[in-house]
């Protein structure tokens, strides 16, 4: 009987522990996975940036007359 107890007692224990530790994961994905999306995002806005600077200069450069690179 007491080991029956025993063994219950350890399982009432190791439950709300396991669901902590799920959760704690979980929250841990989830911001792992929001600064990759950011990360992303600013990665896009520079090769945007980039690639608006670069029309930029070619249109400026052919408005002006200049041969340029």
């Amino acid at each position: 009987m007491t080991e029956t107890l025993r063994y219950i007692f350890w399982i009432l224990l190791s439950v709300p522990i396991l669901i902590i530790g799920i959760k704690l994961f979980a929250s841990l994905l989830n911001n792992v996975h929001a600064r990759y999306e950011a990360e992303q995002k600013v990665i896009k806005e520079k090769q945007l940036a980039e690639q608006r600077r670069r029309e930029f200069e070619e249109s400026y450069s052919r408005r002006r007359g200049g041969g340029g690179n």
